[in-house]
């Protein structure tokens, strides 16, 4: 028993002819979707990025704000020094004002914390990059968080007179620590605004900086009463 395939109707050549138009169309038209969803992307990344780098700027800015009383942390620092050294010979002397603390303006994630899949669709590099710089960031909020708490125990002191042999072994410690931290700190800075300066991003608190506070002022006052007004607060 022989079987034979069916002729097309116009024959062989228009029914391959029919079947190329057909293939061509369905090209163009996953053509023309990757085309949409490329361009869909490229404007997330592009929303994204630019939400990202306010972020990113709010940041820098509030890492700066710390920073720029630096002089401040140190003299109060050395203040502090100078209170333990004089009472450890009997000469404790009263505070001219409480010890306080730094005054710091909360860092941002929510940006990067929802970045989803806009991330992924970035070059390798720029992506690494942002990555890297929000690391920093989250390290430097990390030391900032761990400086607050040094200060906070330093202002169970404000009415420690005179000091006990533990407090000053316990004085000596955090201020060790805060020491140590503002040293970070500044060091830090170096490296994170340096990688900021390479996607374009500086300090900004943007439409907010209306609404931050300069530093408190008490914190550069002197410490001890002996001491004489110092010229500026930064």
């Amino acid at each position: 028993m022989h079987f034979r395939l069916p002729k097309p109707l116009h024959g062989w050549r228009e029914f391959a002819g029919e079947v190329g138009i057909i293939v061509v169309g369905v090209l163009i038209a996953l053509g023309a979707e990757q085309v949409v969803e490329m361009a869909h992307w490229r404007a997330e990344v592009r929303e994204f990025r630019t939400a990202e780098n306010a972020e990113l700027a709010h940041n820098l800015a509030a890492f700066r704000y710390r920073l720029i009383q630096g002089n401040c942390v140190a003299r109060r620092i050395a203040d502090l020094q100078r209170w333990e050294d004089s009472s450890r010979v009997g000469k404790t002397e009263p505070l001219h004002t409480e010890i306080g603390r730094p005054s710091l303006i909360v860092f941002r994630t929510s940006v990067w914390s929802a970045r989803g899949d806009a991330l992924s669709h970035m070059p390798l590099a720029l992506r690494l990059n942002y990555s890297d710089l929000y690391d920093l960031l989250d390290n430097a909020s990390q030391q900032i968080t761990a400086e607050r708490e040094a200060w906070r125990n330093l202002a169970a002191f404000n009415a420690a007179d005179p000091l006990s042999a533990e407090d000053r072994r316990r004085l000596s410690e955090l201020l060790y620590r805060a020491k140590s931290i503002d040293w970070v700190l500044r060091s830090n800075w170096r490296v994170i605004h340096t990688d900021a300066e390479q996607l374009g991003i500086k300090p900004d608190f943007g439409a907010d900086k209306l609404f931050i506070p300069p530093p408190n002022p008490d914190f550069c006052k002197p410490l001890l009463v002996s001491e004489k007004s110092p010229a500026g607060t930064s």
